[in-house]
């Protein structure tokens, strides 16, 4: 489990229970050659702030899902951020020669050590499968490190 500290004391932590298959999405040539520009010369610390920026740029939280079209902004939910986060990081590492790597997982959500999974109980029925856990991106840096990325919640640790 990771933890971030938000600027009002509450704490927010990211758990990992599986990992999601990762579809990776279709990236324009455009899109790519924006990627390739603005991330030349960048760590992968670097790198992963950037395409964090740049998903939510992407992205309009949704409950549904809409094709990911890099040339407007498209309405995903949290399996779609993790999903775009991952192609966006994956491409940007590549492209820098970096050998970090991004996927989706599946996890929860804790506020000061409650589930907010767990919630979802309290929601009207249409909501409650879209609540019942949380996707977002495990990016394994070239050290070894692993850092959790939630771009819908704007959560990096």
């Amino acid at each position: 489990m990771l933890t971030i500290f938000c600027s009002d004391a509450e704490v927010l932590s990211l758990r990992k229970i599986r990992v999601r298959t990762y579809n990776p999405v279709t990236l324009s040539k455009e899109f790519k050659q924006e990627i390739l520009k603005e991330t030349k010369g960048l760590n992968e610390r670097e790198i992963v702030l950037y395409c964090n920026k740049k998903t939510q740029e992407k992205l309009t939280f949704s409950t549904k899902c809409e094709k990911f079209d890099d040339r407007k902004k498209t309405k995903m939910h949290c399996v779609g951020y993790a999903q775009v986060f991952s192609t966006i990081c994956n491409y940007a590492f590549s492209v820098n020669e970096k050998k970090g790597s991004a996927k989706p997982v599946v996890g929860h959500v804790y506020m000061n050590g409650m589930n907010l999974n767990d919630y979802s109980k309290l929601l009207p029925e249409k909501w409650k499968n879209f609540t019942k856990d949380h996707d977002f991106a495990e990016v394994r840096l070239s050290d070894g490190k692993k850092i959790y990325v939630d771009p819908s919640l704007d959560i990096i640790q």
